[in-house]
């Protein structure tokens, strides 16, 4: 069997059971916005009662006709458009089954599933394009899912995957259309990040840094400039068409073509009248920070550290400065190019009040930054694992151990069940150790006599946070129970297997 198909297998498994199999946070309301789309609903409906208590709080904003919109860009909602439309349908076949729940179930088992597969998909690509041999790609592409944030995030159905995925098929095509001279790649890697922006606009730096990957690839490459011209032309013509449906779906909705739902609220919470009466927000709100508080939160605070919350990167980091001088000069540009979006992101965050993502796991905003630079370091580990003896093959093999669990731990429970350290109002939470409120959390579910905690944190319902399958359904839970056990086994069994086995 090819070693394609072999982690593509695996990793199916996996990401079924790491499925919540439901939509929530952040996410569940761009649900509510695609089911509006397709049923001429409005995004927003308020009630007379609905009375906003914050600032805050999000009661849209005011678009065109005077109707309320939710202030998310549309990508996200498109991608889910159709498992939305889906299950309501299913709906209409199994009336006895609450709507709301197959909306949400066939959109996670449907949409965000295949996206994901893919994103592990792309990983084991652009590594292939690297020229690492097929085994090595492969176990690299397994590790990155299960070792990295990249498995929180297949959980948690946020934006982070789906635009870890188009920013990967961006850079993997633009290497393949570098490499092997067919120009299509070009427009194929253009038309990925347009799809980036339509997602999240605020992905333009993600769309800087492919780009400038491009141009060094092809000035090292290539010394005809007038084929580096038509390479870059077909890149932006590429972009084009997704970044543009994103500007057309916010004129629809704002009236403005450069207008989106995030600008539009920062004008709208300091006058629309539905705040009327409560205390104004800073006036340079949602930049209140001084720039070294967002900086040390994403690089050392203990709730969010990339280096905390993805154990691998600083030792990944070390390794390619180590392995540096005999790396392609491919992998060397876009090791520069991956610290450069990293930077600019931590930069434009850093003044933000949000700048650590609320219950994300990990620094939300910078995650996707950290998993394209570990692609191929992790890559150069498990190759540099392969050759190695003795005490630093023991030390390597401790460290992807701890990497492992420390994401497994990440998916057992909901991001909200660590309710002290979502909300950095009290800048002393960015010292409370995160993971270590996690593994207290699953003790105490194993345990009441775990810690003196147990007590208080099983009766604020603990329990009902477990963020796995089975826990999600309330009749047939027992059937779920054992088809989710039997995939669970046969994922940690194929998986031991294709690491030890080949």
């Amino acid at each position: 069997m090819k070693t394609v198909i072999k982690i593509s297998l695996i990793a199916l498994l996996w990401i079924i059971a790491v499925s919540p199999g439901t939509i929530y946070g952040d996410t569940l309301i761009r649900l509510e916005m695609a089911h509006a789309w397709w049923t001429g609903r409005e995004e927003v409906t308020l009630t007379l009662n609905n009375k906003p208590k914050s600032r805050l709080d999000s009661p849209g904003v005011s678009g065109v006709g005077g109707k309320r919109y939710t202030t998310y860009d549309a990508g996200q909602s498109l991608l889910m458009l159709p498992g939305d439309w889906l299950g309501s349908q299913l709906h209409r076949l199994l009336p006895q089954q609450n709507e709301n729940f197959l909306r949400r179930l066939v959109v996670s088992l449907v949409i965000f599933i295949p996206l994901n597969l893919a994103v592990v998909l792309a990983c084991f690509w652009l590594l292939r394009l690297f020229n690492f041999e097929e085994r090595i790609a492969g176990l690299a592409s397994l590790t990155w899912l299960l070792g990295t944030t990249v498995l929180a995030y297949a959980q948690n159905p946020q934006q982070n995957n789906q635009i870890l995925l188009f920013v990967i098929i961006g850079y993997a095509a633009a290497l393949a259309c570098v490499r092997h001279g067919k120009l299509h790649f070009a427009f194929l890697s253009g038309l990925a990040l347009g799809a980036v922006i339509l997602i999240r606009s605020s992905s333009v730096i993600h769309v800087l840094t492919v780009f400038l990957f491009l141009v060094g690839c092809l000035v090292y490459q290539n010394r005809d400039k007038l084929k580096s011209m038509q390479v870059a032309g077909l890149w932006i013509i590429g972009l084009l068409p997704l970044s543009m449906l994103g500007r057309v779906i916010d004129y629809l909705r704002f009236g403005s073509f450069w207008t989106t739902g995030q600008s539009l609220w920062a004008k709208q919470v300091k006058t629309d009248p539905i705040f009327a009466g409560l205390p104004q927000l800073p006036d340079n709100y949602p930049f209140i920070n001084p720039p070294q508080f967002g900086i040390w939160g994403v690089l050392f605070s203990p709730a969010k550290s990339i280096f905390i919350y993805d154990p691998l990167l600083l030792p990944c980091l070390l390794l390619g400065a180590f392995l540096w001088k005999k790396l392609s000069p491919y992998m060397q540009w876009y090791l520069l190019c991956g610290i450069f979006n990293l930077a600019l992101h931590i930069a434009l965050t850093s003044k933000l009040d949000f700048w650590h993502g609320d219950a994300g796991w990990g620094a939300r905003y910078h995650v996707t930054s950290v998993h394209l630079l570990l692609i191929p370091l992790i890559a150069l580990f498990v190759k540099r694992l392969s050759s190695v003896k003795g005490l630093s093959r023991w030390l390597m093999r401790g460290l992807l151990i701890l990497a492992i669990m420390m994401q497994m731990t990440s998916v057992v429970l909901r991001p909200v069940a660590e309710g002290n350290q979502i909300y950095f109002a009290n800048p002393q939470s960015f010292l409370e150790f995160r993971w270590g409120e996690r593994i207290t959390n699953i003790g105490c579910l194993i345990d009441r006599s775990f810690s003196p905690e147990c007590p208080s944190k099983l009766n604020s319902n603990l329990s009902n946070k477990l963020s796995l399958l089975p826990f999600n359904f309330t009749r047939g839970r027992n059937f779920i129970f054992i088809v989710w056990g039997s995939i669970l086994i046969v994922a940690i069994a194929s998986t031991m297997r294709f690491y030890f086995q080949g």
